[in-house]
């Protein structure tokens, strides 16, 4: 392989790992926490100018934001941002941040709706961020709204190409909204065809979201075939270690139970029942890509193959579904109501 093309193999590969996984947790603790506008979506607030998209059947979703978010963001923000590779933290405006973020997150080839459709999930994170103030992990860990790392928030491209800031450019201000609140605004590679319901892949999360629930999606259409399908071989000594066992009782791995959206929610190995998620978390999200089992395969010696779909948790947009809706000419506004069912795009500032 000419070295010109094995290089962007690789990236090609170290993007799609950090699409895989999505936004990090707000907070230091389990990581199935996903990142919430500092606390469960409130009352309703006053109006807004912006009028948002439909709801997952098309119909139109007020645009409304609460009253003391939209005082706080009537301007761009200047945010800092503790950036790992100078090792100190940066101030930026909110816009700046965001165009990095996208570079971070998305293909920068993909159609400028399903850019866009990023850049407004990212944004609306961000300020959830904010939003979270103390209970953040980058606020806990450096005294900064957020950072470069996506294990701590969000992927950061320092390089923007020209269609990621036209993207940026062209949703400038504008967050997804539910009563009146920024969303859970998670993200995720590939779902397959349905995306996962918020409790299939985060286990224990009381938090409300009715607008993450399973909706189908079309990624299989524009993902890469090793995102499409994979599988994966599992010894007894790595699966024991994750369901807390000796390895000689794992006689049997199997689906127990799956989810709304054909997820395996648990999995059994040998006397002991894990939760999906777990497993895949402990595993590692590079190897075990999604939750989405079609099969577990038993081999001689010990081994498992994992069979799958999908690469990420599946909750909320899917990126390359997003990029197939696109395609289908599809406007970002819709694909953010198709992903986000009952949310409003809403414009916090010009």
């Amino acid at each position: 392989m000419p070295p010109v093309a094995a290089w962007a193999l690789v990236a090609l590969v170290l993007v799609q790992a950090l699409l895989a996984a999505g936004p990090a947790p707000l907070a230091g603790g389990p990581a199935a926490k996903p990142p919430l506008s500092g606390a469960r979506p409130g009352a309703p607030g006053t109006g807004n100018d912006g009028e948002g998209p439909g709801t997952g059947d098309g119909a139109a979703a007020p645009g409304r934001v609460d009253a003391a978010i939209a005082r706080r963001f009537a301007r761009e923000p200047q945010i800092t941002v503790f950036d790992h590779a100078a090792g100190g933290p940066r101030a930026m405006p909110m816009e700046e941040y965001v165009a990095h973020v996208v570079a971070g997150e998305a293909v920068p080839s993909w159609d400028a709706d399903a850019l866009r459709a990023q850049a407004v999930a990212a944004r609306t994170y961000t300020v959830s961020l904010l939003l979270a103030g103390e209970q953040s992990t980058p606020r806990r860990l450096y005294g900064t709204d957020t950072s470069t790392d996506p294990a701590e928030a969000q992927a950061f491209n320092p390089v923007v190409p020209p269609p990621v800031a036209a993207a940026v450019q062209a949703t400038r201000g504008e967050i997804v909204v539910y009563d009146g609140k920024p969303i859970v605004a998670l993200f995720s590679a590939c779902a397959g065809d349905r995306t996962a319901g918020l409790r299939e892949s985060f286990p224990g999360d009381d938090r409300q979201a009715p607008y993450l629930r399973p909706v189908p999606s079309p990624c299989e259409r524009a993902a890469p075939d090793f995102i499409r399908r994979w599988s994966v071989a599992l010894t007894a000594g790595e699966l024991a270690g994750v369901a807390g066992v000796a390895p000689s009782l794992v006689q049997q791995v199997s689906i127990a139970r799956r989810g709304p959206s054909g997820r395996a929610v648990l999995v059994r190995i040998g006397p002991r029942l894990v939760h999906a998620a777990t497993l895949r978390r402990q595993i590692g999200p590079n190897r075990l890509k999604s939750t989405y089992l079609i099969e577990i395969e038993p081999l001689e010696g010990g081994v498992w193959i994992f069979r799958g779909r999908g690469w990420g948790h599946g909750v909320g947009l899917d990126q390359w579904g997003a990029q197939a809706m696109a395609r289908q000419g599809r406007g970002y506004r819709e694909i953010l109501a198709h992903y986000y069912p009952g949310t409003a795009v809403v414009q916090l500032y010009r």
